[in-house]
C-alpha cells in the first residue's frame, strides 16, 4: 500500500471514529426476554405486557415490532398516552394453538441518533381458554370529601372461559397514589384513606386478572367531586442570587402561597440540601420570609449554591417539596491574619541595627491575593517601621528604654491591606529588652571623707554614690575599693554598697592630716559586665570635741538648678524692692513734709528742716519792727563757757568767748547751787528751733 492509500484509509477511520462518537447511547430495554400468555378465544386488542425502555440521553424514541415468527403476527406496539409508555397489544386476534402455538417477536426502539437495539418477547397461546372482564372498562364518580376510609369504589367481576381458579386481581394507578386498594380474590375496589387527601380528580386504575396461566388487563377510571382545594405556592420553583458578604439576618425571600378553600389554615415545613447548612436560614412561618439566620455568613469558597425546599398543607392535601435555589455570588473579601496576637522581642539599639520576622501568615477567602502590611497609628507605632511585604519589623528610632526613657513593651496593631483596600488587622505585643550600654558613673574624679580620732570602728564614715543609666539588673550594681597604701586598708574599708567604713580607730597610730587615697570600682550586673572608678581620700583630723565630724561627699545640689529655689527667690527680691521702695518714699516724705515727728518739723539728722520753696512777691518798703533782745537761759551759761567752745556756731563775733578762758572752777552766782554746776545738774529741755516766715504787711 502506497503512502497516499495509507493515508486516507487513516481519515476514515479518524472520521468514522467520530462519526460513532457523535451518536448518543442507545435506549436500554429492561425485563426482556421474557413471555406472556394469551388465551386462544381472546379476540380483542388487549395489553399483554409494559415495556420498560429507558434512553440515558434523554433522547426521544420509538419502538415497534420489527419481525415476528412466524411473520404476521397479530400483535402490535402502542404507547398508552395516559402513562406514555409503550405497551405489547393484542391486533384482531385470531389465534389457532394447532396451527401457532408460540410466537417470537422482535421488538426494536429507534432514538433516531443510528441507534437501535432490539429485545424478545415470547408469547405463548393457552389452548381454547380466555378471561374476559364483564364490567370494565368504566368509569365511577366519588364526592372526595365525604368518601371516607374503606368505602367501596367499585366491584371488578372477571370469567375465565375455562373456568380456572381462584383468579387473582391487582392494580396500578395513574397518576400514582395511595388512595385505593383491591381485595385480590373478589376484586372489591375499596378507599385506603379519606378521600378528601386526594389531590387528583381523575384517577386510572389498571385492574389485572389473572388464572395463573393468562393475565389480563383493563382499566377503571375514578372520577372525584368536591375535591379538595390543593393549597400551592405562587412563586415557586425560584432561583435567586446573593452576596456572599450579605449580613446576617437579611431577608433572602419572601414566599407567597394559596388556597381556594377560604379560611384554610395552611402550615410550612422548610429543608435545606446539603442538610449540613440548614443552620444557615431561618424560615418564619408567619411571615413566609427567608432569612440569612443572625450570626452566620456566606462563603462562595466554601460552597456557592443551595437548595431550599418548601411543603405546605392545609392537613388534607400537602404540596411540595418545591425548591428555591439559592446561588451566592463571589465578592471579595478582606485578608485576614492567621493568628490575632503574634509576639515580638527585641533589645534596645540604634535605628535599623536589629530586625525580627514574626512570620505573619496571611490569607484570603478569595484565594491567592497580593496585599501589603503596615502599622496602625497610636501606641509608639511611630517608633517602629514594618516591611511592606515581608513583614521583618526593626526600630525606626534609636530605641532607648533606659530611666524609662521609652516604654519596654508595647501593642501594635498590624493591619493587611489588598488591592481593594480591604484589610484585615492583628494585634503584635513588642517586647523591648534592655542592653548594657551604660557603665556606672560618678559624679566626681575625687571625693573626701574625714575621720577623727573619736569615731567609733564600725561605723559607716560616708557614702559615694555613683549612678547607672540601664535599667533592671543592667542598672544594679556593687563597689569595692583598693589602696596602695597598706596603713589605709587597715583602718578603712569600702563596702559593696559604696559606703566607706572605719575598721579601727587610727588614734595614735596615724598623724593627724594623714589622708589615704582609695580607689572606688563600681561594677554593674550586666553581660557583660560595665565597671565604673573614682577616687576618695579619707582625712585623718583632729576633732577639738567630742563630735565626730564626718566631711560627705561634696553636694551636687545646685540652688539655680532648683525651679523652687528660684522662685522663692525672685518673689522675695519683689517684695524687697517693694519693701525699699516704701521705706524710701517714707524718709522723703518726713524730710520734705515734717510728717516725720508729728505737726512741727523735727531735726532729723538736720534734714528735716523746714522748707519753703521762695515765692516770688511785689517788692514793697517795709519798716519791721525791731526786735526785742531774747531772753538769756541757764543754758546760755554752759554754751558760752563750754570746755567744748560755743555750741552755737551762728552767734555773732561779740558773744563769742575769748580765746583765753580760765581753767578750774567758776563761781555763777546766778546759779542755785552757788559755786558749781554739772551736766547732770542742768535738767535739759531741748527745744526746737522754728524758723518761720516773717508777714509781709502792707501800708
Amino acid at each position: 500500500m502506497d503512502r497516499r492509500a495509507e493515508t486516507v484509509l487513516c481519515l476514515y477511520v479518524l472520521v468514522l471514529g467520530l462519526l460513532r462518537g457523535c451518536q448518543g447511547a442507545a435506549p436500554q430495554f429492561g425485563g426482556l426476554p421474557t413471555s406472556v400468555t394469551v388465551g386462544e378465544q381472546e379476540t380483542a386488542d388487549r395489553l399483554i405486557y409494559t415495556l420498560t425502555v429507558t434512553d440515558a440521553d434523554n433522547d426521544p424514541f420509538n419502538c415497534d415490532i420489527s419481525t415476528s415468527t412466524p411473520a404476521a403476527a397479530p400483535f402490535r406496539v402502542l404507547k398508552d398516552p395516559v402513562t406514555n409508555k409503550f405497551g405489547v397489544y393484542t391486533n384482531s386476534p385470531t389465534f389457532d394453538f394447532t396451527a401457532n402455538p408460540t410466537y417470537q417477536l422482535t421488538v426494536q426502539c429507534d432514538d433516531n441518533t443510528g441507534n437501535t437495539p432490539t429485545a424478545v418477547l415470547s408469547v405463548d397461546i393457552l389452548d381454547g381458554d380466555k378471561i374476559t372482564f364483564t364490567n370494565i372498562p368504566a368509569t365511577t364518580t366519588h364526592a372526595a370529601l365525604t368518601t371516607l376510609v374503606n368505602s367501596a369504589i367499585f366491584d371488578v367481576d372477571a370469567t375465565d372461559l375455562l373456568g380456572h381458579t381462584p383468579l387473582t386481581y391487582t392494580i396500578t394507578s395513574i397518576p400514582a397514589t395511595t388512595s385505593f386498594q383491591i381485595d385480590g380474590t373478589t376484586g372489591a375496589i375499596t378507599t385506603a384513606r379519606d378521600l378528601k387527601f386526594e389531590t387528583n380528580s381523575a384517577i386510572d386504575l389498571y385492574v389485572t386478572v389473572s388464572d395463573g396461566s393468562i393475565a389480563v388487563t383493563e382499566k377503571l377510571r375514578v372520577q372525584l367531586t368536591d375535591l379538595n382545594n390543593v393549597p400551592t405556592f405562587t412563586n415557586l420553583p425560584a432561583t435567586i442570587s446573593q452576596n456572599e458578604d450579605t449580613a446576617s439576618g437579611t431577608v433572602l425571600y419572601t414566599l407567597t402561597s394559596f388556597d381556594a378553600d377560604a379560611g384554610a389554615t395552611l402550615s410550612y415545613t422548610m429543608t435545606v440540601n446539603p442538610p449540613a447548612y440548614s443552620g444557615l436560614f431561618t424560615f418564619a412561618t408567619n411571615t413566609l420570609q427567608l432569612s440569612l439566620t443572625a450570626g452566620q455568613t456566606f462563603d462562595y469558597e466554601t460552597r456557592s449554591s443551595f437548595t431550599v425546599s418548601f411543603t405546605v398543607t392545609d392537613t388534607m392535601a400537602t404540596t411540595g417539596p418545591i425548591d428555591l435555589t439559592v446561588n451566592i455570588n463571589n465578592i471579595n473579601e478582606a485578608c485576614y491574619f492567621d493568628k490575632t496576637y503574634y509576639y515580638v522581642t527585641l533589645a534596645e539599639a540604634t535605628a535599623g541595627s536589629v530586625t525580627y520576622n514574626p512570620n505573619f501568615l496571611v490569607r484570603d477567602y478569595d484565594g491567592a491575593a497580593a496585599y501589603t502590611l503596615s502599622f496602625a497609628a497610636g501606641n509608639n507605632s511611630n517608633r517602629f517601621s514594618i516591611d511592606a511585604n515581608s513583614g521583618i519589623i526593626s526600630f525606626a528610632v534609636d530605641y532607648n528604654i533606659d530611666n524609662g526613657a521609652m516604654p519596654s513593651s508595647v501593642i501594635l496593631t498590624v493591619v493587611c491591606t489588598d488591592t481593594t483596600s480591604k484589610t484585615g488587622t492583628s494585634k503584635v505585643e513588642v517586647t523591648i529588652t534592655d542592653v548594657n550600654d551604660n557603665a556606672p558613673s560618678f559624679t566626681q574624679s575625687t571625693y573626701s571623707i574625714t575621720v577623727d580620732q573619736y569615731d567609733a570602728p564600725g561605723s559607716l564614715m560616708g557614702t559615694i554614690s555613683p549612678t547607672d543609666a540601664d535599667s533592671g539588673v543592667n542598672g544594679e550594681f556593687s563597689c569595692s575599693g583598693s589602696s596602695t597604701a597598706s596603713s589605709a586598708t587597715t583602718y578603712y574599708s569600702i563596702g559593696a554598697d559604696c559606703g566607706v567604713y572605719l575598721l579601727s580607730s587610727p588614734s595614735g597610730n596615724l598623724d593627724y592630716g594623714t589622708i589615704s587615697r582609695f580607689t572606688i570600682t563600681a561594677v554593674d550586673k550586666g553581660s557583660p559586665s560595665l565597671t565604673g572608678t573614682t577616687y576618695v581620700d579619707i582625712i585623718y583630723k583632729e576633732a577639738t570635741t567630742t563630735t565626730t565630724t564626718t566631711t560627705a561627699a561634696p553636694s551636687t545640689y545646685n540652688f539655680w538648678d532648683d525651679s523652687g529655689a528660684v522662685a522663692a527667690f525672685s518673689i522675695a527680691m519683689v517684695l524687697g524692692t517693694i519693701l525699699l521702695a516704701a521705706l524710701l518714699y517714707y524718709l522723703l516724705r518726713c524730710c520734705f513734709t515734717g510728717m516725720c515727728c508729728g505737726p512741727e518739723p523735727c531735726d532729723f539728722m538736720e534734714c528735716c528742716r523746714s522748707y519753703e520753696r521762695p515765692r516770688r512777691l511785689q517788692r514793697r518798703l517795709v519798716t519791721p519792727e525791731k526786735p526785742k533782745r531774747p531772753r538769756r537761759d541757764d543754758f546760755d551759761y554752759w554754751r558760752e563757757d563750754s570746755d567744748y567752745g560755743s555750741l552755737d556756731k551762728h552767734e555773732p563775733p561779740s558773744r563769742r568767748p575769748s580765746p583765753a578762758r580760765v581753767h578750774g572752777p567758776r563761781e555763777y552766782k546766778d546759779l542755785p547751787n552757788g559755786n558749781r554746776l554739772t551736766p547732770t545738774d542742768i535738767e535739759f529741755q531741748p527745744r526746737r528751733l522754728v524758723s518761720r516766715p516773717m508777714a509781709l504787711s502792707y501800708y
